[in-house]
């Protein structure tokens, strides 16, 4: 994950320059990217030596990877898509498109909150170190109304992540037969 902001920039450049591609306020996120890309290697380029340039480089990526780490457990083996809209349905919505990661709490500042992610979804202005009081909350609300609450383990939430993709990349794969994604994701969440 530590250069998984590297595929970002491409991802950022090939959306923007596809002609292909409708993108709302195109000139304005090229606008952001070219100073972006002008502020970031001055930058770098205040540094002495290239030895420093390149720790600094790498560094600043490696503190994002726990950022890129948390997002990709929280959300890639969550149910988001769930077919089409039912009315009044966004409170469930938010239950099944992230899952929270049980830690203790004298890690809650490492993660900055985001091991409550089905709580920073319902609000997210709220203050981080006032997630953890409310997970309670949300947690009896979920279970009052009979909706999912998922929150597992980091070593859980590996698991359910790399069978999640798993499960996406066979349905991928076989083209002329693909399972829809709510039922791929039943079946990895049930059957394990």
């Amino acid at each position: 994950m530590c250069v998984a902001r590297v595929n970002l920039y491409l991802q950022t450049f090939i959306l923007l320059f596809s002609p292909k591609r409708i993108v709302p306020d195109r000139a304005l996120n090229i606008a952001g990217i070219l100073v972006f890309w002008t502020w970031f290697p001055l930058l770098v380029a205040c540094l002495p030596n290239w030895p420093e340039r390149f720790v600094f480089v790498l560094t600043s990526f490696a503190v994002t990877s726990i950022q890129h780490v948390q997002l990709c457990l929280k959300h890639f083996p969550a149910n988001v898509y769930m077919g089409p809209p039912r009315a009044n349905n966004w409170f469930e919505k938010q239950t099944r498109g992230a899952l929270d990661i049980s830690c203790p709490s004298w890690m809650d500042w490492f993660n900055g909150g985001l091991q409550f992610q089905l709580e920073h979804h319902l609000f997210p202005r709220l203050s981080r170190c006032q997630l953890r009081k409310v997970s309670q909350l949300v947690q009896d609300l979920c279970k009052k109304h009979n909706l999912l609450y998922q929150s597992y383990s980091f070593v859980e939430a590996n698991v359910w992540t790399i069978k999640t993709l798993r499960a996406v990349a066979v349905q991928a794969r076989d083209l002329a037969n693909p399972v829809p994604k709510n039922m791929v994701w039943e079946a990895v969440h049930t059957h394990g």
